[in-house]
């Protein structure tokens, strides 16, 4: 049998990433199931209707390249190709779950080729299929996740979320790319909440695991982060960015 680790690790992480989304279904109470958020701190239900979006999109980008269509990796989620977050949770749940479904087939189309190519127009340096596909379909959500449990005021859940996606990447057979994104992300968690020092723990594999042509543009990103802002006056931190 033919190994395919893009196509298989890829899989790993949308099914934990859907995992994720489960245990809001199971452990927030009806009440706060159906509320509906704010532009400044919105429901959880909105953000998984965002996710579906993500998700479509991610799977548009899929059928595009097995089309012959052109690739458009940086096009923004369509906020009306999933179920309002003002519909009910049912209706947002089973959503989720046709949106999922309907990437999941679409990877079976693609190539592990295909999954690794460089696809869409030119960039500063390489992308791949397949992290663009993580980037919508799991990345995102993690982050507004992680986001949603710190306005709640609960740091632990936030960094929770992050960690769980830190490791998750770890148990995987992708690049090592997804780990330079997970030990970045999870730096920018710790620092927004003013764990300095561990954020400095996480934040070199960013750079260390990164594709030699992609750091530069992370360390430019890194500087002007507003997650990573807190850091800035530290000399381990401007060092490690060429402050």
């Amino acid at each position: 049998m033919t190994e395919r680790p893009l196509y298989e690790g890829v899989l790993q992480l949308l099914g934990a990433i859907r995992g994720e989304e489960w245990t809001y279904h199971w452990a927030l109470c009806g009440q706060e199931r159906e509320r509906t958020g704010t532009e400044g701190a919105p429901s959880i239900k909105e953000l998984v209707a965002k996710a579906s979006a993500a998700r479509r999109t991610a799977t548009k980008l899929l059928h595009d390249l097995v089309g012959g269509q052109p690739v458009d990796p940086c096009a923004e989620p369509d906020p009306a190709a999933a179920v309002p977050a003002a519909g009910t949770w049912a209706q947002v749940h089973a959503d989720a779950h046709n949106a999922m479904t309907g990437l999941w087939e679409a990877m079976d189309l693609v190539t592990e080729e295909q999954l690794a190519a460089d696809a869409g127009p030119p960039r500063s340096h390489p992308q791949y299929l397949w992290r663009d596909v993580v980037i919508l379909a799991v990345r995102g959500p993690v982050h507004g996740y992680s986001e949603w449990h710190l306005r709640a005021g609960s740091t632990f859940d936030s960094l929770a979320v992050l960690a769980r996606w830190y490791d998750l990447t770890r148990g995987t057979k992708l690049p090592t790319k997804i780990r330079s994104d997970a030990s970045y992300d999870l730096a920018c968690g710790l620092a927004r909440v003013g764990r300095l020092d561990a954020a400095m723990e996480f934040l070199p594999d960013a750079f260390a695991y990164n594709d030699r042509g992609a750091v530069p543009v992370l360390k430019a990103w890194a500087r002007e982060d507003p997650d990573l802002a807190t850091l800035r006056e530290r000399a381990d931190f401007r060092t490690l960015v060429g402050v």
